[in-house]
């Protein structure tokens, strides 16, 4: 089960990535449920809800291996600029595959550039690919296009970008869906109805409209 409550969160099973709180970035509070591990890409504001969570295990922009439950989680160290971080810090990219079937999800986070051959190596191929698309302090739809061409995920999730209500000026989502419907089928999605992206199969992008 996959759902995604706008901005940078997903909520996978029980495993929560990146929580945001709603009120804070203008956007609906998300209902957790019953989730039981979080991890969170960066300690910034608009990703590091994890109070609304009763969370059993929680890991904040944390690299290497780690096992939470029914996942195997593998976090990888970039930057959330081009700068090598020296304006807005580090970003953890987190490729999560769940044991049961080996279904992988790999998070982007707030990447802010072009990733290393390394990196694209080790995250190449997912069953899901959520990517940061509204640019300005993230990748844009352009680079985020060419990501997709390198990593060839079976579908996309583009997050971080602008919907009704956002307070943060970031771009929406409608540019980045022009460059990938050739190759995957666009699904509009609700947040606030909860729909489990997992059941709509392959070849897809899900996105919610501005």
């Amino acid at each position: 089960m996959i759902r995604y409550f706008g901005h940078s969160t997903v909520l996978f099973d029980k495993l929560v990535i990146d929580p945001h709180d709603g009120g804070s970035i203008g956007l609906l509070r998300p209902n957790y449920g019953e989730a039981k591990y979080v991890i969170i890409t960066h300690d910034h504001y608009d990703h590091n809800a994890f109070q609304l969570i009763n969370y059993q295990d929680m890991k904040v922009a944390y690299t290497g291996s780690m096992d939470l439950g029914d996942f195997k989680v593998e976090g990888y160290s970039t930057f959330h600029d081009k700068e090598r971080g020296k304006r807005r810090g580090r970003n953890i990219i987190y490729k999560i595959i769940r044991k049961s079937d080996n279904f992988t999800l790999v998070h982007l986070g707030d990447l802010g550039h072009p990733l290393s051959e390394d990196v694209l190596k080790q995250i190449k191929k997912p069953d899901l690919l959520a990517v940061p698309v509204g640019g300005l302090i993230t990748i844009d739809h352009n680079e985020a296009s060419q990501l997709i061409s390198e990593l060839e995920p079976s579908s996309i999730l583009p997050i971080h970008y602008w919907i009704k209500g956002h307070y943060m000026p970031l771009n929406p989502v409608d540019e980045f869906i022009e460059k990938v419907k050739g190759k995957y089928e666009p699904i509009n999605i609700k947040t606030s109805k909860n729909e489990d992206l997992e059941k709509e199969g392959k070849g897809k992008v899900f996105y919610i409209k501005a």
